[in-house]
Protein backbone atom coordinates (compact mmCIF):
# COMPACT_ATOMS: atom_id res chain seq x y z
CA UNK A 1 0.00 0.00 0.00
CA UNK A 2 1.51 3.36 -0.79
CA UNK A 3 2.47 5.80 2.08
CA UNK A 4 1.73 9.18 1.82
CA UNK A 5 5.55 10.71 1.48
CA UNK A 6 5.55 14.59 0.44
CA UNK A 7 6.58 15.00 4.18
CA UNK A 8 8.20 12.14 4.84
CA UNK A 9 12.34 12.26 4.47
CA UNK A 10 14.31 8.96 3.47
CA UNK A 11 18.27 8.15 3.30
CA UNK A 12 20.02 5.43 0.96
CA UNK A 13 23.16 4.74 3.05
CA UNK A 14 25.84 2.87 1.96
CA UNK A 15 28.79 5.49 3.34
CA UNK A 16 30.66 2.91 4.99
CA UNK A 17 31.18 0.43 1.64
CA UNK A 18 31.12 2.88 -1.17
CA UNK A 19 30.43 6.55 0.43
CA UNK A 20 27.44 6.49 -1.23
CA UNK A 21 24.56 8.18 0.09
CA UNK A 22 20.99 8.91 -1.57
CA UNK A 23 18.97 11.86 0.24
CA UNK A 24 15.52 12.22 -0.34
CA UNK A 25 13.05 15.44 0.14
CA UNK A 26 16.14 16.93 1.91
CA UNK A 27 17.15 19.30 -0.55
CA UNK A 28 20.44 18.93 -3.21
CA UNK A 29 22.65 16.60 -2.18
CA UNK A 30 26.55 17.12 -2.26
CA UNK A 31 26.86 17.27 -5.98
CA UNK A 32 23.97 19.33 -6.14
CA UNK A 33 21.05 16.67 -6.80
CA UNK A 34 18.10 17.17 -5.44
CA UNK A 35 16.10 13.23 -5.34
CA UNK A 36 12.36 13.71 -4.11
CA UNK A 37 9.96 10.60 -3.68
CA UNK A 38 6.49 10.87 -5.65
CA UNK A 39 3.27 11.21 -4.06
CA UNK A 40 2.73 8.13 -2.98
CA UNK A 41 6.00 7.26 -3.91
CA UNK A 42 6.39 4.79 -1.13
CA UNK A 43 5.14 1.56 -1.20
CA UNK A 44 5.60 -1.49 1.58
CA UNK A 45 6.40 0.75 4.25
CA UNK A 46 3.45 -0.18 5.85
CA UNK A 47 3.50 -3.95 6.44
CA UNK A 48 5.74 -6.57 5.56
CA UNK A 49 4.25 -9.69 3.76
CA UNK A 50 2.36 -12.13 5.67
CA UNK A 51 2.13 -15.79 4.38
CA UNK A 52 -0.99 -17.80 5.59
CA UNK A 53 0.05 -20.90 7.01
CA UNK A 54 -3.70 -22.23 7.83
CA UNK A 55 -4.05 -25.41 5.79
CA UNK A 56 -7.70 -26.89 4.94
CA UNK A 57 -9.96 -29.43 6.88
CA UNK A 58 -9.47 -32.00 4.40
CA UNK A 59 -13.52 -33.39 3.93
CA UNK A 60 -14.55 -30.35 6.20
CA UNK A 61 -15.98 -27.64 6.83
CA UNK A 62 -12.68 -24.40 8.37
CA UNK A 63 -9.04 -24.75 8.56
CA UNK A 64 -6.76 -26.12 10.96
CA UNK A 65 -5.23 -22.71 12.05
CA UNK A 66 -1.21 -22.08 12.61
CA UNK A 67 0.86 -19.89 13.73
CA UNK A 68 2.21 -16.97 10.86
CA UNK A 69 5.35 -15.30 11.13
CA UNK A 70 6.22 -12.10 8.35
CA UNK A 71 8.59 -13.07 5.39
CA UNK A 72 10.81 -10.16 4.14
CA UNK A 73 9.71 -7.00 3.65
CA UNK A 74 9.54 -5.31 -0.03
CA UNK A 75 9.88 -1.65 -0.31
CA UNK A 76 10.27 0.39 -2.76
CA UNK A 77 10.49 4.25 -3.75
CA UNK A 78 9.44 6.10 -6.55
CA UNK A 79 10.58 9.48 -7.65
CA UNK A 80 12.38 11.89 -9.56
CA UNK A 81 16.31 13.11 -9.78
CA UNK A 82 16.77 16.62 -10.72
CA UNK A 83 20.69 17.52 -11.50
CA UNK A 84 22.54 20.81 -13.20
CA UNK A 85 23.63 19.10 -16.12
CA UNK A 86 23.45 15.86 -18.35
CA UNK A 87 26.67 15.00 -17.21
CA UNK A 88 25.41 15.46 -13.14
CA UNK A 89 22.06 13.54 -14.32
CA UNK A 90 24.01 10.73 -15.88
CA UNK A 91 26.59 10.26 -12.30
CA UNK A 92 23.71 10.60 -10.00
CA UNK A 93 22.07 7.75 -11.79
CA UNK A 94 25.19 5.11 -11.57
CA UNK A 95 25.34 6.46 -7.44
CA UNK A 96 21.96 5.41 -7.12
CA UNK A 97 22.53 1.73 -9.03
CA UNK A 98 26.11 1.82 -6.67
CA UNK A 99 24.22 2.37 -3.29
CA UNK A 100 21.41 0.20 -4.17
CA UNK A 101 23.07 -3.39 -4.73
CA UNK A 102 21.81 -6.92 -5.36
CA UNK A 103 24.63 -8.26 -3.33
CA UNK A 104 25.00 -6.27 -0.02
CA UNK A 105 22.72 -5.12 2.38
CA UNK A 106 22.23 -1.20 3.28
CA UNK A 107 20.62 1.29 5.77
CA UNK A 108 17.23 2.36 4.25
CA UNK A 109 16.16 5.33 7.10
CA UNK A 110 12.36 6.69 7.17
CA UNK A 111 12.09 9.90 8.50
CA UNK A 112 8.79 9.19 10.51
CA UNK A 113 8.33 10.93 14.22
CA UNK A 114 10.05 8.82 15.63
CA UNK A 115 12.82 7.76 12.69
CA UNK A 116 13.19 3.93 11.38
CA UNK A 117 15.44 2.12 9.53
CA UNK A 118 15.77 -1.24 7.41
CA UNK A 119 18.63 -3.41 5.89
CA UNK A 120 17.68 -4.24 2.34
CA UNK A 121 18.89 -4.90 -0.71
CA UNK A 122 18.24 -4.31 -4.21
CA UNK A 123 15.77 -6.63 -5.54
CA UNK A 124 14.09 -7.33 -9.13
CA UNK A 125 14.72 -4.36 -11.48
CA UNK A 126 15.90 -1.09 -11.09
CA UNK A 127 14.09 1.45 -13.22
CA UNK A 128 15.55 4.82 -14.08
CA UNK A 129 14.27 6.91 -17.16
CA UNK A 130 15.43 9.88 -18.13
CA UNK A 131 12.70 12.88 -19.27
CA UNK A 132 15.07 15.45 -20.09
CA UNK A 133 18.12 16.20 -20.22
CA UNK A 134 18.80 16.63 -16.61
CA UNK A 135 15.59 14.68 -14.88
CA UNK A 136 15.42 11.55 -14.73
CA UNK A 137 12.14 9.49 -12.93
CA UNK A 138 12.89 6.07 -11.22
CA UNK A 139 11.50 2.74 -9.19
CA UNK A 140 13.95 1.75 -6.76
CA UNK A 141 12.64 -2.01 -5.65
CA UNK A 142 14.23 -3.60 -2.32
CA UNK A 143 14.02 -6.89 -0.11
CA UNK A 144 14.80 -6.68 3.54
CA UNK A 145 15.09 -10.10 4.66
CA UNK A 146 14.23 -8.94 7.91
CA UNK A 147 10.86 -7.67 7.87
CA UNK A 148 11.25 -5.44 11.71
CA UNK A 149 11.99 -1.30 11.51
CA UNK A 150 14.20 -0.04 13.58
CA UNK A 151 14.65 2.43 15.88
CA UNK A 152 17.80 4.68 15.75
CA UNK A 153 18.94 4.98 19.21
CA UNK A 154 20.97 1.52 20.75
CA UNK A 155 19.62 0.49 23.89
CA UNK A 156 22.34 -0.45 26.12
CA UNK A 157 22.71 -2.37 29.21
CA UNK A 158 25.55 -4.06 31.18
CA UNK A 159 25.01 -6.54 34.21
CA UNK A 160 27.95 -8.70 36.95
CA UNK A 161 27.47 -10.93 39.06
CA UNK A 162 27.27 -9.77 42.54
CA UNK A 163 30.68 -10.30 44.57
CA UNK A 164 29.15 -9.68 47.70
CA UNK A 165 28.07 -13.09 48.67
CA UNK A 166 30.29 -15.38 50.56
CA UNK A 167 33.65 -14.73 52.58
CA UNK A 168 36.33 -15.70 55.23
CA UNK A 169 36.56 -14.96 58.98
CA UNK A 170 39.91 -14.26 61.04
CA UNK A 171 42.16 -15.14 61.56
CA UNK A 172 43.57 -16.63 58.06
CA UNK A 173 46.51 -19.25 58.58
CA UNK A 174 47.57 -18.83 55.13
CA UNK A 175 47.55 -20.08 52.44
CA UNK A 176 44.34 -19.35 52.15
CA UNK A 177 42.16 -20.75 49.33
CA UNK A 178 39.17 -19.50 48.45
CA UNK A 179 36.91 -22.16 46.43
CA UNK A 180 34.15 -21.14 43.33
CA UNK A 181 31.09 -19.00 45.10
CA UNK A 182 27.72 -19.16 43.60
CA UNK A 183 26.10 -15.99 43.86
CA UNK A 184 22.96 -14.24 42.86
CA UNK A 185 22.67 -12.32 40.14
CA UNK A 186 22.71 -8.61 38.94
CA UNK A 187 19.76 -7.73 36.77
CA UNK A 188 18.98 -4.33 34.42
CA UNK A 189 16.08 -3.36 32.51
CA UNK A 190 16.14 -2.27 29.28
CA UNK A 191 13.25 -1.11 27.45
CA UNK A 192 12.00 -1.36 23.89
CA UNK A 193 9.50 1.16 22.89
CA UNK A 194 8.44 -0.01 19.81
CA UNK A 195 5.21 -2.19 19.37
CA UNK A 196 7.22 -5.88 18.08
CA UNK A 197 10.39 -7.83 19.24
CA UNK A 198 13.30 -7.25 19.06
CA UNK A 199 16.78 -9.27 18.62
CA UNK A 200 19.33 -8.21 20.96
CA UNK A 201 23.47 -8.61 20.91
CA UNK A 202 25.00 -9.84 23.67
CA UNK A 203 28.66 -10.39 25.11
CA UNK A 204 29.56 -12.47 28.54
CA UNK A 205 32.86 -12.09 29.39
CA UNK A 206 34.63 -14.50 31.95
CA UNK A 207 35.66 -15.51 34.20
CA UNK A 208 32.84 -17.66 35.82
CA UNK A 209 31.20 -20.83 34.84
CA UNK A 210 27.68 -22.02 34.45
CA UNK A 211 26.47 -18.71 33.25
CA UNK A 212 23.11 -17.88 32.12
CA UNK A 213 21.41 -15.12 31.29
CA UNK A 214 17.85 -14.65 31.77
CA UNK A 215 14.97 -12.22 30.65
CA UNK A 216 12.34 -12.35 33.63
CA UNK A 217 10.00 -10.68 31.27
CA UNK A 218 9.23 -13.29 28.83
CA UNK A 219 10.78 -16.07 31.23
CA UNK A 220 13.16 -17.13 28.51
CA UNK A 221 17.31 -17.74 29.53
CA UNK A 222 20.23 -18.73 27.56
CA UNK A 223 22.52 -20.99 29.94
CA UNK A 224 26.24 -21.94 28.82
CA UNK A 225 27.54 -25.10 30.58
CA UNK A 226 31.53 -24.32 30.63
CA UNK A 227 33.87 -22.65 32.19
CA UNK A 228 35.67 -19.28 31.03
CA UNK A 229 38.63 -17.94 31.32
CA UNK A 230 39.07 -14.18 32.07
CA UNK A 231 40.16 -13.87 28.44
CA UNK A 232 37.46 -15.55 27.16
CA UNK A 233 33.58 -14.31 25.89
CA UNK A 234 30.44 -15.28 24.56
CA UNK A 235 28.89 -13.49 21.69
CA UNK A 236 25.27 -14.29 21.19
CA UNK A 237 23.79 -13.04 18.04
CA UNK A 238 20.07 -13.67 18.30
CA UNK A 239 19.10 -11.99 15.14
CA UNK A 240 21.16 -14.59 13.33
CA UNK A 241 20.51 -17.75 16.17
CA UNK A 242 23.97 -18.24 16.93
CA UNK A 243 26.38 -18.16 19.91
CA UNK A 244 30.04 -17.99 19.53
CA UNK A 245 32.85 -18.91 21.86
CA UNK A 246 35.97 -16.30 21.24
CA UNK A 247 34.03 -15.07 17.67
CA UNK A 248 35.03 -18.12 16.29
CA UNK A 249 33.25 -21.67 17.69
CA UNK A 250 29.77 -22.42 17.76
CA UNK A 251 28.31 -23.01 21.05
CA UNK A 252 24.63 -24.00 21.54
CA UNK A 253 23.30 -23.34 24.95
CA UNK A 254 22.82 -26.00 27.87
CA UNK A 255 19.93 -28.23 27.78
CA UNK A 256 16.45 -26.49 28.72
CA UNK A 257 17.26 -23.11 27.67
CA UNK A 258 15.01 -21.21 24.90
CA UNK A 259 15.98 -21.02 21.08
CA UNK A 260 18.97 -18.39 20.64
CA UNK A 261 16.72 -17.08 18.11
CA UNK A 262 13.80 -16.74 20.06
CA UNK A 263 15.77 -14.87 22.68
CA UNK A 264 14.04 -11.35 22.27
CA UNK A 265 12.96 -8.24 23.85
CA UNK A 266 9.90 -7.78 23.81
CA UNK A 267 7.53 -4.54 23.76
CA UNK A 268 8.19 -2.36 27.00
CA UNK A 269 10.63 -3.07 30.01
CA UNK A 270 12.49 -6.37 29.80
CA UNK A 271 14.61 -7.36 32.87
CA UNK A 272 17.74 -8.87 32.13
CA UNK A 273 19.33 -10.79 35.07
CA UNK A 274 22.48 -12.96 35.11
CA UNK A 275 23.48 -15.97 36.88
CA UNK A 276 26.36 -18.12 37.53
CA UNK A 277 29.22 -18.96 39.44
CA UNK A 278 32.54 -16.99 40.48
CA UNK A 279 35.68 -18.53 39.76
CA UNK A 280 37.93 -15.51 40.35
CA UNK A 281 37.67 -12.31 42.40
CA UNK A 282 36.83 -10.46 38.98
CA UNK A 283 33.13 -11.42 38.43
CA UNK A 284 32.02 -12.33 34.69
CA UNK A 285 29.40 -9.95 33.05
CA UNK A 286 27.65 -9.08 29.71
CA UNK A 287 26.60 -6.71 27.78
CA UNK A 288 23.02 -5.96 26.10
CA UNK A 289 22.06 -4.10 23.89
CA UNK A 290 19.25 -3.94 20.55
CA UNK A 291 17.07 -1.35 18.85
CA UNK A 292 13.75 -0.66 19.46
CA UNK A 293 11.36 -2.47 16.78
CA UNK A 294 8.22 -2.22 14.35
CA UNK A 295 6.89 -4.25 12.34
Amino acid sequence: MPVASSQLTALIDDSATTGVTIPFNSGADDYGVTWTMAPGGLEGWDSPDLPEAAESKPGADGMWDATNYYGGRTLSIEGKLVAESYADREAAEYRLRQAVTRDRLVTVTIGETTPKWILARRSGRLMVRPLTETISEFNIAMLAPDPRKYGTNLVTGSIALDTGLGGLAPPWTPPVLLPAIAVGPSQVSLLNSGIYNSPPAITIRGPGSGIAIHNLTTSRYLAYDMTLGSSDFITVDVAAGVSLLNGTAIRAPAAGSSVTGAFFAEPGANLFQIYGTLTDATPPSADISFYSAWD
